[in-house]
């Protein structure tokens, strides 16, 4: 455990979710992978390559940088112009987007959830009530976590991380300051930047086995750094 500000204080404990109570790279790339063979499975598109979709993407990106805010709002535009686009019908369109949005929610969730994620979140809820701020599309509660007693996501309740919405939107549900949150994440931009600048504490969770040093987009320094979860029991 590493301090870079003086701890304050703090009433309410929020989490992000992706690589910080979980691993997710494996998930979402198979997750991804499901997606697009659903995609051209019943849209018969077989040059539906992972390029291909991910150049769609950011076209509708560059279009609507807001959009890419709420990633379930992005995804399903992404493909309902990419279907326009090759010539698909209003019935077709409708039907793949069904498929392959329940296809990918369906694998988007198929986590391996440390245990020692689940028994920290335990012992944490007896004496903080526990929040999620997220920017991804995972639901808590479906993948076993009943820890939280508030769940905000990115472009669905307010901006994404790093603006402030999600965080004061966390204040203000428990009644109090942004100081007195404490957000844990693995992201030095959304996370710690985010919670920083939102006028939170922060703690980056580094798994990285990097010096902070190495990051070159860390802006804004975390309250403390720490590199195994266990370690905010204590605190």
């Amino acid at each position: 455990m590493r301090f870079y500000r003086g701890l304050q204080p703090f009433k309410v404990m929020s989490f992000d979710l992706d690589d910080t109570l979980y691993d997710n790279s494996d998930v979402i790339r198979f997750a991804e992978e499901r997606f697009l063979q659903c995609v051209q499975e019943h849209a018969q598109l077989s040059e539906l390559t992972s390029e291909y979709w991910r150049e769609w993407k950011w076209q509708l990106a560059e279009k609507d940088p807001l959009i890419a805010e709420d990633v379930i709002a992005w995804r399903v535009e992404t493909l309902r112009n990419l279907l326009v686009h090759h010539g698909k019908s209003a019935v077709e369109i409708d039907r793949t987007l069904a498929l392959a949005m329940e296809e990918f929610i369906e694998w988007r969730h198929k986590i391996d959830v440390p245990t020692e994620s689940i028994e920290v979140l335990n012992q944490l809820k007896d004496r903080y009530p526990l929040s999620v701020i997220t920017n991804g599309n995972v639901i808590a509660k479906r993948i076993g976590f009943e820890h939280f007693q508030l769940s905000l996501r990115g472009g669905e309740q307010g901006r994404a991380k790093p603006h402030q919405d999600l965080f004061h939107q966390t204040a203000d549900h428990f009644g109090i300051k942004p100081s007195e949150i404490l957000h844990i994440g693995d992201n030095l931009t959304t996370d710690v930047q985010g919670a920083i600048q939102a006028g939170c504490q922060a703690v980056w969770i580094n798994l990285s086995g990097k010096d902070l040093n190495s990051f070159t987009e860390a802006s804004v320094l975390p309250t403390l750094e720490i590199n195994h979860l266990t370690e905010l029991l204590t605190l």
